[in-house]
């Protein structure tokens, strides 16, 4: 979702909870990866599973048009939020037009 403010990034994580998300800024690459401790009852089969186990990566490279500082990420329910402020530089400004 992208704003005037910045930018929202949601990933679907099923399986992955917020203490098993690693979420690392280096060289303005963002890398997330998260993983996968499933655990089935004791006799049980599965019949039917609507996403693959395993793990996640996924990369971005970030223009200079957001703050790194001010990243944030959020964990719920199996879906991770990440909050990419822009960098004060790059917000719209409105400039005023002045009558000569």
């Amino acid at each position: 979702i992208e704003t005037d403010k910045g930018v929202s990034i949601m990933l679907e994580m099923p399986g992955v909870d917020s203490d098993n998300v690693d979420v690392t800024l280096e060289d303005r690459v963002l890398t997330i990866r998260g993983k996968v401790h499933a655990s089935q009852p004791e006799k049980f089969t599965l019949t039917y599973a609507e996403y693959g186990e395993g793990d996640y990566e996924r990369a971005f490279t970030l223009s200079e048009d957001f703050d790194p500082d001010k990243i944030e990420a959020q964990m719920r329910h199996g879906v991770l939020t990440l909050t990419l402020p822009r960098a004060e530089a790059a917000q719209p400004k409105k400039i005023t037009v002045k009558a000569a």
